[in-house]
């Protein structure tokens, strides 16, 4: 039954945006697996805090599909929830002055060299070059102002800190819990951790795979962001459901939220797998030969990893977004 209703929230979802992975759906769907491990109380208390957003008229009541149910909490809870996922990326499009004071594009991801507790090593990819000299992010107890989240690390430490305060204002809070939504999301997708850097090419890094062309696609980046486009991920809910119900409900009270560990899992797939060899070597052979860049055509094989990876940080998102949920907020 609860799985009926988790794909009914993504249908309904599918109905008002494009299918992405982490771009639109992929949030959308990570709070929905959120929804699935929290306790009703826990979830009306988020909408709660929702409700005071400063844009919550226009960017969230006025934006729910005629097919959602607006009597029932739970429908509700869903489809608020997900955009409130979403929400950070809905600001990216805000007409001034309300773009200028949402709008935090550095908060999306970190420069590969900044370092910190679990992520000891740097997310950069180097080829020809040395490395860069790793930056020491501020400990996350410390960031509890805005002008001090530079990234997607402390953006992290500065809205979980908002969100867990009762004293903040209501408004601030309410932004705050949909910049923890989204960047829990955005700390599992591999190439918002790091870059690759190369002698010509690349000499002021690819900016996170957006700087690399791939055959039928626009760029890495937009691939890995779009993993789960051909299949729908309707289609991938169950299976994603599957994977993550093993760490359910007895794995969520007094769990620890790391983000610099989840940020170092990021790195160690960016390190392996997504610059897998064959876009190493179409590289190196360009700079080589002094030529641009052409498309890179991605294996069956590549893609089929990428799938599995997409998958598995999808539904690692939604269950830490619940275990931070359920352990964190007052």
């Amino acid at each position: 039954m609860l799985l009926r209703r988790l794909l009914l929230c993504l249908l309904l979802t599918l109905v008002s945006v494009p299918c992405q992975a982490w771009d639109s759906v992929g949030h959308r769907l990570s709070a929905a697996i959120a929804l699935n491990f929290i306790d009703d109380d826990t979830r009306d208390q988020l909408v709660d805090i929702l409700s005071a957003h400063p844009r919550y008229r226009e960017d969230f009541l006025d934006q729910i599909p005629d097919l959602v149910d607006r009597d029932n909490p739970e429908a509700m809870a869903q489809w608020l929830l997900g955009q409130a996922a979403f929400w950070p990326d809905i600001a990216r499009g805000l007409p001034e002055p309300a773009r200028r004071r949402f709008n935090r594009p550095t908060w999306h991801y970190t420069d590969g060299a900044v370092i910190r507790d679990s992520a000891a090593f740097q997310g950069n990819i180097y080829l020809g070059i040395d490395a860069f000299a790793p930056i020491t992010a501020m400990e996350g107890v410390t960031v509890n102002r805005e002008t001090e989240a530079e990234n997607v690390l402390t953006a992290l430490d500065y809205n979980s800190w908002t969100l867990a305060d009762p004293r903040r204002d209501d408004a601030v809070r309410a932004v705050a819990l949909c910049w923890v939504l989204h960047l829990i999301g955005d700390i599992h997708q591999p190439l918002h951790t790091g870059s690759l850097y190369s002698r010509s090419l690349f000499s002021g890094g690819d900016r996170g795979g957006n700087g690399v062309p791939v055959a039928a696609e626009s760029n890495l980046h937009a691939v890995w962001d779009r993993a789960l486009r051909s299949e729908g991920l309707a289609a991938n809910l169950p299976g994603i459901i599957e994977q993550v119900s093993a760490f359910g409900r007895p794995r969520i009270d007094g769990v620890e939220s790391d983000w610099s560990a989840w940020m170092a899992e990021s790195r160690q797939l960016l390190q392996s797998t997504v610059y897998d060899e064959t876009i190493r070597a179409a590289i190196l052979a360009a700079e080589a030969a002094g030529t641009e860049l052409e498309p890179i055509t991605l294996s069956p094989a590549y893609i089929e990893r990428m799938q599995q990876i997409s998958r598995l940080r999808l539904g690692l998102a939604g269950l830490r977004l619940a275990i931070w949920f359920e352990n964190e907020l007052p």
